[in-house]
């Protein structure tokens, strides 16, 4: 019987199956979609399937119920970076890897950061609200440069580094950064950023922007206390986790006018629901985006290419890349009791 791979991203089958076959040399295979399917129904297709394209909208939980049955899984590939909708330990239990496209939007993801940077600096919110309503507010808005300013960079992964790079042009008087691990004093004259202890970030920096992983250490990692240590002239930029912001937090600090301004583009539930506080704080210091920084044309060309030649490797029999759960570790502790 030909390998199945279930697809549950909104794409029509074929498209899949064209994206996947771009991998040459493949053995014959079929591409089901688990678009419209019960719960029920997704369970059956989980127990045929070889491969599983995950679902890059996160409408669609791979929960343990799913995997009761997936005898013959040999990955579940999410089409994006994030994959807090799949229960990767049910996963690892049961021996099937998890993997992501670690990369494939981080240039989306870094010009988002510096975009909202420079609106939020150029009072750009403000200043197309008052041409709309009349007003010509060419000496009153005060808005300020890039340059010369300290900006402050809360995880220094690929995106953090990829918008240290990226400031470079505009002379910022220096870049921080905070992150678990320290890089070598070479790789900190490579991407221009200096270490600093987290609290002292948030109290000098112009400007704090969030690439951090979300994890127990880092959940409401900006609350009361951070956002008052920040200078009442001062921005923050969440395009990382909503849950590493404590949103009520936030919208306190805005509305009271401690800190200049935020930008947000990720919110602890999505879509965005009206009783969010950070609505009723909004204003043109106050810009919000529908988790959107990652997304590009160019982006999801290589998220989709990626996640499609990964699932290729699988179908010839190689292991996949990009792995997030250590299935080899589970397997040696199974193995020990057995």
């Amino acid at each position: 019987m030909k390998p199945v791979v279930l697809s549950l991203a909104p794409l029509p089958a074929d498209l899949v199956k064209a994206l996947i076959m771009q991998t040459p040399d493949l053995p014959d295979f079929e591409v089901v979609s688990g678009g419209g399917m019960s719960r029920e129904e997704l369970s059956e297709a989980f127990s045929r399937a070889h491969a599983v394209m995950g679902d890059y909208t996160f409408q669609c939980p791979i929960s343990s119920d799913l995997l009761e049955k997936a005898l013959v899984l040999k990955l579940i590939q999410q089409p994006s970076v994030g994959y807090q909708h799949i229960d990767v330990d049910a996963c690892t239990r049961r021996r099937i890897p998890v993997a992501n496209t670690p990369g494939a939007n981080t240039a989306s993801v870094a010009e988002h950061t510096l975009a909202c940077g420079l609106s939020l600096l150029r009072k750009l919110s403000a200043a197309n609200q008052g041409m709309r309503e009349g007003r010509w507010e060419q000496l009153s808005l005060n808005p300020s440069e890039l340059a010369g300013k300290i900006w402050g960079l809360v995880g220094f992964g690929r995106i953090g580094r990829a918008v240290s790079l990226r400031l470079r042009p505009f002379a910022p008087a220096r870049v921080l950064y905070f992150d678990i691990v320290r890089l070598s004093a070479e790789e900190e004259a490579e991407f221009g950023a200096v270490y600093s202890p987290f609290h002292d970030l948030m109290s000098q920096s112009d400007i704090v922007s969030l690439h951090a992983p979300l994890t127990e250490a880092t959940r409401y990692m900006i609350g009361d206390e951070e956002l008052i240590l920040m200078k009442p002239s001062a921005y923050l930029i969440n395009v990382a986790r909503g849950e590493l912001v404590d949103e009520d937090a936030l919208a306190r600090a805005l509305k009271e006018g401690r800190i200049a301004g935020a930008a947000v583009d990720v919110f602890s539930r999505e879509p965005l629901p009206a009783e969010n506080p950070l609505l009723k704080a909004a204003g043109n210091n106050l810009l919000l985006s529908p988790h959107v920084a990652g997304v590009s044309t160019e982006a999801a060309g290589r998220i989709i290419t990626m996640a499609a030649a990964n699932i290729a490797r699988v179908l010839k029999g190689l292991e996949p890349l990009y792995v997030v759960n250590d299935t080899y570790a589970a397997s040696e502790a199974e193995r020990g009791t057995e």
